[in-house]
């Protein structure tokens, strides 16, 4: 189960049932179907921001924080890429991402943050996001998305 579901079903789980600890948390995501460790819950929660807290009968449960407005990635990416004057070139099925030096890391974090499939995986260093995909078509595809945004 990919990260994001899996946070999903714990922010079901957690509105649904009085959980008041990681245990019974863990056993309610093992039972519909999700095999996670105690430390990947632990992960999950403070990623998550959940907190202990009391409940409307007064009792201590675990609650989630207030939503947070989240930005568009798509919008993000293309601020970031514009700001960072970004080169984007093709390689076979890797995408090079050249920025000005020290925002690689920024623009990888944009990138991930689209969660797309075709997308393997991103590696940033200082000037430099390296992305694998999975042909030379995506690859291709992927750069021409890229330079788009970085137009707007």
């Amino acid at each position: 189960m990919r990260k994001r579901d899996r946070q999903q079903l714990i922010e079901s789980l957690i509105m649904q049932k009085r959980l008041t600890t990681q245990a019974e948390l863990q056993a309610s995501l093992i039972k519909s179907g999700c095999k996670v460790t105690q430390a990947t819950v632990s992960r999950d929660m403070r990623e998550m921001g959940v907190q202990k807290g009391t409940g409307r009968d007064g009792k201590v449960r675990y609650i989630l924080p207030p939503p947070r407005v989240r930005r568009d990635p798509q919008e993000t990416l293309a601020r970031v890429l514009g700001e960072s004057e970004a080169i984007v070139k093709a390689a076979q099925n890797l995408v090079v991402v050249r920025s000005e030096p020290g925002t690689a890391p920024t623009v990888g974090l944009a990138i991930d943050g689209l969660e797309r499939e075709d997308i393997i995986g991103t590696v940033a260093g200082d000037d430099t996001v390296l992305l694998v995909l999975a042909d030379n078509a995506a690859a291709r595809n992927m750069v021409k998305f890229l330079e788009g945004l970085a137009r707007e």
